[in-house]
């Protein structure tokens, strides 16, 4: 669609959508790119992180880990409860992604070790998120470069 001489487009690649859909827990962890991927794997540097180890692939966290990258993620881009301050009823592409009733369903729709494409580390999940605004949704994602990262996850 063009729009005095803008183009917007409608439609959301279908790969990179279908990528965050199956790992919904990965998407939001991946912002400041750059610098995580040059980060070493010594824990939380900084309010931008985790705490957890930032070298760990995401497909080795065990479900503490898991428990604690949800409880720092979750609320920078989404919601635990219901209802919870996201909008849960907005379409796909809209839709709030990082929305769980609470830890449990978070840990449990993450990315485990079956997962044999997901090569990305904390600190890139972290990069991710860390660019995500609150109550974040699929568009939001799919706009960034620094979670393109996540899409094998």
């Amino acid at each position: 669609m063009t729009t005095a001489g803008r183009c917007y487009h409608t439609d959301m690649p279908d790969m990179r959508t279908n990528g965050v859909i199956r790992v919904r827990f990965v998407a939001l962890s991946f912002l400041l790119l750059a610098s995580a991927c040059g980060a070493s794997g010594g824990g939380a540097s900084g309010g931008g992180a985790s705490g957890v180890q930032s070298s760990k692939r995401l497909v080795e966290l065990s479900d503490t880990e898991k428990g604690q990258l949800c409880d720092w993620m979750v609320p920078k881009a989404g919601s635990y409860g219901t209802p919870g301050t996201c909008d849960r009823s907005q379409p796909e592409a809209m839709f709030p992604f990082l929305t769980y009733d609470d830890q449990a369903a978070c840990i449990e729709d993450s990315v485990d070790a079956t997962a044999t494409g997901c090569l990305a580390t904390v600190a890139q999940l972290e990069a991710c998120v860390n660019l995500l605004p609150a109550c974040a949704t699929f568009t939001d994602i799919a706009g960034l470069p620094a979670c393109a990262v996540l899409s094998g996850c």
